[in-house]
């Protein structure tokens, strides 16, 4: 009751803020910044995924076939209003998203539509709306490829502020916009956390505070509570960040986050700066502590690179990771999030290698490199294509456990289209091949490892602008 107190109130907060400057400012020259400055814009974007998997036998010591993962068309569309300031001072954002299957043969927590269970931490599925498995029970259902559920929701309903010259602030439906540890997940719409942050810039320096009481990912429809590893109320969470950017360029990002309830916490120290030859280069400290999770404070250290050269770009990232599981039979995993659930909340993690893998197992040392070319300059306007690849390595101290062994390697198009009726659509083509060559089944003993996979992403993007 409270939770639903405090939705209400903020919602209430929202609505009402933003109709009493309108209504108060409307006959004011001070309101037209509120439309006049406002923006109408959305896409329409299709999804298609063919993933199988494979098993590890433990009785025969080999890999089994691979078998069905995801395979699913979705359709993903969204529609996104940006006020501008009334008075110079408040304005409004929101933005509204659908999402509809049209087909599903696989896993039902594919991300492009909504999942039809109650939330991440337990995972009951909605048998009223025919969330039920082959036998007709409830028992696993959630796991069925009907589990999944058409519809619409909400990305962001946030009334925002001007606080003077330098600061800002947000409340409502939102995502956060000022320095924190905390972040989103995404699919084609971004997670929601109701609540509000506030931000001020003194010089050089960005400061950020974020406090919400609910989260919702992408993939569900309303926003629910936090949960602690163990399954209990984690209560709210918080956050405080800064930015700093020296003369040179050179920028650091420090945030610590945590819970009102929960014990589990996590900080980040990011180190930024992109060189006269063009060298963007940073060095990443990631830290969480939860001891439901882990026997001691897990981290990962990470270096980032990249560069272009004329029609090339490339990446080099390397990660190493210390995440050891209370669970001396399991090897643990790192992720930077204030909930151990995936879509249980999100932090500000600024990794992605789109290689399958998360590569952040106890003792793992990773590495991933990329090479994307743009054709433009050979007459393929809006056509990009590249490859990249990724490894991680460790040898866990457990009897009996295999080395962990893991690596991948992709090929990728973009084709932005230059004219017709789908002038400024986009195009895409991604393929994986992952391959793990450690005897170990699916999510155990390595707590965030499966066997070989097949991975065949092609999307097409569809943007339009009303205003």
């Amino acid at each position: 009751m409270e939770n639903i107190f405090k939705r209400s109130v903020l919602s209430a907060a929202v609505l009402g803020i933003v109709a009493g400057v309108s209504l108060t400012a409307a006959p004011s020259a001070h309101a037209d910044g509120f439309f006049e400055d406002s923006s109408i814009n959305g896409a329409i974007n299709f999804w298609m995924r063919d993933r199988t998997r494979g098993g590890f036998d433990a009785d025969t010591g080999k890999d089994t076939p691979k078998t069905t993962n995801l395979d699913h068309g979705s359709i993903y569309t969204s529609l996104d209003f940006n006020s501008g300031y009334a008075g110079g001072v408040v304005g409004l954002d929101l933005n509204v998203y659908a999402t509809f299957d049209m087909w599903n043969n696989g896993s039902p927590d594919h991300e492009m539509n909504f999942w039809n269970v109650n939330n991440p931490f337990d995972m009951d599925p909605d048998t009223n709306t025919g969330c039920v498995n082959n036998d007709g029970e409830s028992a696993g259902a959630e796991w069925d490829s009907d589990c999944t559920d058409n519809g619409i929701s909400y990305q962001t309903v946030a009334a925002k502020f001007k606080l003077g010259e330098d600061g800002t602030a947000k409340l409502g439906y939102f995502q956060p916009s000022v320095p924190s540890a905390m972040g989103v997940n995404w699919s084609y719409a971004a997670g929601t956390y109701l609540g509000g942050e506030a931000g001020y810039k003194f010089g050089n320096l960005d400061l950020g505070v974020v406090y919400a009481t609910r989260y919702k990912a992408p993939w569900f429809k309303d926003t629910y509570e936090l949960q602690t590893t163990n399954g209990e109320d984690a209560g709210d969470a918080y956050s405080v960040g800064g930015r700093y950017t020296f003369g040179n360029g050179l920028l650091v990002d420090v945030a610590y986050a945590g819970l009102t309830e929960g014990d589990r916490k996590n900080a980040h120290v990011k180190v930024k700066h992109t060189l006269d030859n063009g060298w963007y280069l940073s060095g990443q400290a990631y830290v969480v502590d939860d001891d439901e999770q882990f026997d001691s404070t897990a981290y990962q250290l990470a270096f980032l690179s990249a560069k272009t050269f004329g029609q090339y770009s490339v990446r080099a990232e390397a990660t190493y990771t210390a995440a050891e599981s209370i669970d001396d039979s399991l090897v643990g995993n790192m992720s930077y999030r204030l909930t151990s659930a995936y879509g249980g909340s999100n932090g500000a993690y600024d990794i992605w290698w789109n290689n399958r893998s998360d590569f952040n197992h106890d003792g793992e040392f990773a590495g991933f490199a990329s090479l994307s070319r743009d054709f433009s300059d050979i007459g393929a306007q809006g056509f990009s294509a590249g490859v990249s690849g990724a490894f991680g390595i460790a040898s866990p101290d457990i009897s009996d456990v295999d080395d962990l062994f893991e690596y991948a390697g992709s090929i990728f198009a973009n084709y932005a289209i230059q004219g017709g009726a789908l002038k400024g659509a986009n195009l895409g083509f991604y393929y994986t091949e992952y391959v793990n060559d450690t005897d170990a089944g699916n999510w155990a003993p390595y707590t965030n490892l499966f066997q070989d996979e097949s991975d065949i992403k092609v999307t097409l993007t569809i943007p339009f602008t009303v205003k």
